[in-house]
């Protein structure tokens, strides 16, 4: 039996997997049988979250809208304008943003297969193997030829943001009257125009199918998690999460982190983060961010460098930067935890098919998935060994 394919084609079974969807809820099932099966100790995590990354991009713009059309009405409304510039700041700077919490919330869930190791308690390590399972809502702004303009589309949004709260506190002041009135009227309806830009593909379209993003990420988590523990590694816990939430701003991710981070000794804990191995190149992520640069700069990052540069690896993988969004891991990387992004890129650096109808099995190359549970084997086998001993 092999879980980590059957895995793979279960989840693209479903229509799609959208956060806190029936269908959601089934593949969160599908997991834990799966985990079950494989020997772990299975748990599940709910967590509060929006369904779609729509409802946040509603209230934030939603929220510059008010300020901005009420500014004549009330000088207080500038307030208005710099709090939901500062709440789409953090959110779209992969920070944790309050706007996340904001109404409606629903009920979705994190799965998690837990093996523990056998050795003394001083001398356990633990590797952390992270997927999202959950599909994302197909966008016009991730079609192949707007991916490249994906991270200057939110540059231009949010220094446009800047703008109009500057600006507003300006027209507060009646300072360069009516000239920013005119101004103010055009970028209502520039964040009007983008509020419908962004969110029209989930209304016409719905959910993508997620076969590449992220049942690939799914299924090489698992078929990792496999070769650990064929391996008989000493004094090693290991521990499969497999988060939902990450299409509306890795939130799922996120109560992971912060509910268990405190149990983590940065020194010997280790994660991995698989997400959209379907197509391309398996790439190791050095660098994520929009206006602010991630920096993955750790010690499983050059470990896999080092790797690539052997051999085996040099021609099956590479090193590479994604700025178009981000990952599950930016939370590891926050918290200065140990942390390897792995997913694999065109030749152009893009994914293909992500967030679109056409993310479906026929479309994924599994050889970036082998990569994947190769080169992550070979990262933890290298970092055992370069542990200190107790």
């Amino acid at each position: 039996m092999n879980s980590s394919s059957d895995i793979l084609h279960d989840l693209a079974a479903l229509p799609h997997r959208g956060t806190a969807t029936p269908e959601g809820a089934e593949a969160a099932r599908l997991l834990q049988s799966h985990l079950t099966e494989m020997g772990a100790s299975v748990r599940t995590e709910p967590f509060q979250t929006p369904k779609t990354y729509v409802t946040i991009v509603y209230w934030l713009i939603g929220g510059l809208l008010t300020g901005l059309i009420l500014l004549p009405v009330t000088g207080v409304a500038v307030g208005f304008v710099w709090y939901f510039f500062w709440m789409a700041w953090k959110y779209f700077n992969w920070r944790y943003s309050f706007i996340v919490r904001f109404p409606i919330q629903h009920t979705a869930t994190n799965v998690i297969g837990k093996w523990e190791g056998s050795g003394a308690g001083e001398n356990r390590r633990k590797v952390i193997l992270m997927a999202h399972y959950d599909t994302a809502p197909v966008s016009f702004l991730y079609s192949p030829k707007q991916q490249a303009n994906f991270r200057i589309s939110l540059l231009i949004s949010l220094w446009l943001m800047l703008l109009a709260a500057s600006l507003a506190t300006l027209e507060v002041f009646k300072i360069g009257l009516p000239y920013l009135t005119y101004v103010r009227y055009g970028l209502i309806g520039y964040f009007s125009l983008q509020a419908i830009v962004g969110t029209a593909g989930y209304w016409l379209k719905g959910y993508t199918n997620g076969a590449s993003d992220n049942a690939t990420g799914v299924a090489a988590a698992l078929a990792t998690a496999d070769r650990l523990r064929e391996a008989n590694l000493p004094d090693l816990d290991l521990e499969v999460v497999l988060t939902s939430a990450e299409e509306v701003g890795m939130i799922g991710a996120h109560a992971y982190v912060e509910a268990h981070k405190r149990e983590w000794k940065r020194s010997q804990t280790l994660a991995i983060n698989f997400d959209t191995l379907g197509a391309g190149k398996l790439t190791v992520i050095e660098q994520t961010g929009t206006a602010e640069l991630i920096q993955y700069k750790n010690e499983p990052t050059r470990l896999a460098r080092q790797l690539i540069e052997n051999d085996f690896f040099k021609n099956r993988a590479q090193i590479g930067r994604w700025h178009t969004a981000d990952f599950d891991s930016v939370w590891f990387v926050r918290n200065r935890i140990p942390v390897l992004a792995l997913c694999a890129l065109d030749a152009d650096g893009r994914m293909p098919h992500i967030h679109q109808p056409d993310d479906v099995l026929a479309n994924v190359d599994k050889a970036p998935i082998d990569t994947a549970i190769d080169l992550s084997e070979a990262v933890v086998v290298e970092w055992l060994k370069n542990q200190p001993a107790k």
